[in-house]
């Protein structure tokens, strides 16, 4: 499979079913979701006529951002900042204090769990070993503090946190977690550009000025 494959080429080993198994499920999950940043800009590209390529091109170079792509790899940085459950809610505290953001919590369109965040929560456990049993534990005490710092606006686990996890306990290096996302998310930017492709019409959004108006002389 792709998931075998990939894993074989980027450990130099054979993995062993479960890994591959975790990781299928992970490309599955992740390689549509809507009108993504990347999607949405591999689609304006096709729109103007360009090839397949260029249109892919574009769809990986706004993954490669890290509000993006790169999240997974953010989260896997803060489990290791964090280190120990006893550590986590002054961590978190003191994160929410500042105003900055918790890497793994938040949708832009969900208001509610993100599905995919469960799934991938469940392979995790399934997958064991004190790293995902470190993010359980500091997943439960983000939602606590979230809860507790914005009682009207709920901010709840989304999919990057637990594919961090994921990634991290089938043998990726952090550095390629966004390439993997990429594999994944290529299905995805294809069946966007395609059907774009079909019956095309050139993407140009709108824009409103907000700035200073001009004022006329005197004269």
């Amino acid at each position: 499979s792709v998931a075998h494959d990939l894993l074989a080429g980027i450990t130099g080993s054979d993995p062993v079913p479960e890994h591959v198994t975790a990781l299928e499920r992970y490309l599955v999950l992740t390689a549509d979701h809507g009108f993504n940043a990347s999607t949405f800009a591999s689609r304006v590209v096709a729109s103007t006529g360009a090839d397949v390529g260029a249109a892919l091109t574009a769809g990986m170079g706004a993954l490669s951002g890290p509000l993006h792509g790169g999240a997974p790899a953010l989260v896997l940085e803060m489990l290791d900042e964090i280190g120990t459950i006893e550590n986590a809610r002054p961590w978190v505290e003191r994160v929410l204090n500042s105003g900055r953001r918790i890497m793994g919590f938040g949708h832009r369109v969900y208001r509610t769990e993100d599905p995919r965040s469960e799934l991938l929560k469940q392979t995790a456990l399934e997958l064991g070993g004190s790293v995902a049993e470190l993010a359980v534990q500091v997943e439960s005490v983000v939602l606590e503090e979230l809860d507790r710092h914005r009682p009207d606006h709920p901010v709840r686990t989304n999919v990057e946190f637990y594919a961090g996890v994921v990634l991290h306990q089938i043998g990726l290096p952090s550095s390629l977690f966004t390439a993997a996302f990429a594999v994944s998310r290529s299905a995805g930017w294809g069946a966007h550009v395609l059907e774009q492709m079909e019956d095309n019409k050139i993407i140009r959004p709108s824009s409103r000025y907000v700035g200073e108006q001009p004022t006329r002389s005197a004269s």
